[in-house]
């Protein structure tokens, strides 16, 4: 079982830990309006949005399956809620399509609740239809409300601001992070975290899993990679195309974001934090969806660093 999943398996007790996230947690799951969560990046919402619907509807686990008859966007849904992640690589810039798509939705009446649950995760995308947003929020207020997240709250207009409950998460402290490393996963967090005070849990257990390590950043002779043509190919005049025949090669040989991540560390060192917050970004996102789409996640994080 990876690092991840044990955490994600243990998620409950851990925020029951600690008072602030506990506190958050009793309210949400009695609250049957608009709430805004957000934090700056680090903080595991999924888990804590996931926690919050399994005790909202009494169930013990949460099935999510793409559907598909709006082709345009990727969404799951089931009968207990609504969810869209505007930071998926697969989501289409027109936004006005996700506003038309709520529309239907929240215009019949909701089969196992008296509301319709949606969830938006990084609302702060939907910047451009903010003002069809918030008529959504004000006409029917009576038959949906909206758990919405964001890493950019500055980004949030005050007119959208006002019809939510914020609720602002402090990352997990150092401290916090290596308790839960000791107690939950077992083994010690890296002590180049704890020199840097890492206050992002995700960052850190994606390091804990590939194995990254200070010395990678100093040693030279540290140059064996997972795929070897990948030097010459940084060293090419590469266009969109390549990339995309990159990323598909990459999942011929069975490499996925950790070991690209890798990689892309051993041959660019200067870009160590840049290369890092993009692939734990989407691999967190990855986790979350369909391992079929493996490839369009690889190829968005080659654009993201190689464009």
């Amino acid at each position: 079982m990876s690092l991840w999943n044990i955490f994600s398996n243990n998620f409950s007790e851990i925020i029951n830990d600690i008072d602030e996230y506990t506190r958050i947690f009793n309210f949400c799951i009695d609250f049957n309006y608009n709430l805004l969560l957000y934090s700056t990046s680090g903080f595991p919402f999924d888990l804590f949005i996931d926690e919050i619907i399994k005790n909202k509807f009494g169930i013990i686990n949460i099935y999510r399956k793409e559907h598909i008859w709006n082709k345009s966007i990727i969404y799951n849904e089931n009968q207990y809620f609504f969810e869209i992640d505007l930071d998926n690589p697969n989501m289409p810039k027109k936004y006005n399509l996700i506003s038309n798509m709520l529309l239907e939705i929240i215009k019949t009446k909701a089969i196992n609740s008296e509301k319709h649950l949606i969830i938006i995760k990084n609302i702060d995308k939907l910047k451009e239809q903010f003002s069809a947003f918030r008529i959504i929020l004000e006409r029917f207020f009576n038959n949906c409300y909206f758990i919405c997240i964001t890493n950019q709250i500055s980004k949030i207009e005050n007119p959208i601001k006002s019809r939510f409950a914020l609720f602002r998460f402090p990352l997990f402290t150092t401290n916090q992070i290596s308790t839960i490393f000791n107690n939950y996963l077992q083994i010690n967090l890296n002590p180049y975290l704890i020199k840097n005070n890492c206050r992002n849990i995700i960052f850190a257990i994606f390091i804990a899993q590939t194995e990254i390590y200070e010395p990678l950043l100093v040693d030279e002779n540290f140059c064996s990679l997972n795929y070897p043509p990948f030097k010459d190919f940084l060293k090419s005049n590469y266009n969109l195309k390549d990339i995309r025949q990159l990323s598909y090669k990459f999942c011929q040989y069975n490499l996925g974001i950790k070991e690209i991540t890798l990689d892309l560390l051993k041959l660019n060192k200067k870009n160590y934090n840049e290369i890092l917050k993009n692939a734990v970004k989407l691999e967190e996102l990855l986790t979350l969806s369909n391992k079929g789409r493996e490839p369009i996640y690889i190829e968005a994080l080659l654009n993201q660093l190689l464009i």
